[in-house]
């Protein structure tokens, strides 16, 4: 089994590109972890949806990985495709439950140096299908928001944003704010900006 040394993750429920990560997240300093090469379908699979590993490779990954300031072990692993290169952390079952790129100059690096990776005939169990995504991390995470506080809003705010937004006025609170949410899901730039200001005009957004 391979390892590699001394490198950055950034464990997410969401795959992020590094050009992606926030100062928020909590980046976690890995000591020590098993790196294997995978099937090209396999490694895009992971990348999308929700999978477990089969028993026996999980058997192979499980409480390898070490952690800088930490005694305990965790179940984390390093894929390759030989052109990429994805972090995975998994529960006690085998399940992936978070994944992270690499840092562009370590991903290289390993790629570079690291000569002899072992093939790994892993087999995922699908859980859960999801359509690629398409929009950043900073769209995503606008959408969540404005979804989350819509039903926080006051409803002479709603009426201001509503007409703000279409020039007009409907007669019930909730047929706005339903209206509104749906603009946002379906990706109306224009109106998630306009909601988005307005939000952080009233002290919702700091």
């Amino acid at each position: 089994m391979t390892f590699v040394y001394d490198i950055y993750v950034n464990f997410q429920t969401i795959y992020y590109d590094f050009y992606e990560w926030n100062k928020k997240d909590k980046i976690m300093h890995i000591k020590k972890i098993p790196i294997f090469e995978v099937k090209n379908d396999v490694f895009q699979k992971m990348i999308i949806h929700e999978n477990k590993i089969d028993e026996t490779s999980f058997e192979l990954i499980k409480n390898k990985t070490e952690i800088f300031k930490k005694k305990r072990k965790i179940s984390a692993v390093l894929f390759t495709n030989n052109q990429d290169i994805i972090a995975v952390l998994l529960n006690s079952s085998g399940k992936i439950i978070k994944k992270s790129c690499l840092l562009l100059e370590e991903e290289s690096m390993i790629l570079r140096n690291v000569h002899k990776i072992d093939f790994l005939p892993l087999t995922l169990i699908e859980l859960g299908k999801n359509e690629p995504i398409l929009a950043t991390r900073t769209e995503i995470e606008r959408k969540k928001f404005l979804l989350e506080n819509f039903s926080q809003m006051k409803e002479n705010e709603i009426i201001y944003l509503y007409f703000e937004c279409f020039g007009e006025v409907k007669k019930e609170k909730e047929e706005m704010e339903k209206e509104l949410k749906r603009e946002i899901n379906s990706n109306n730039e224009k109106i998630s900006t306009i909601s988005y200001n307005f939000l952080k005009l009233i002290g919702t957004i700091s």
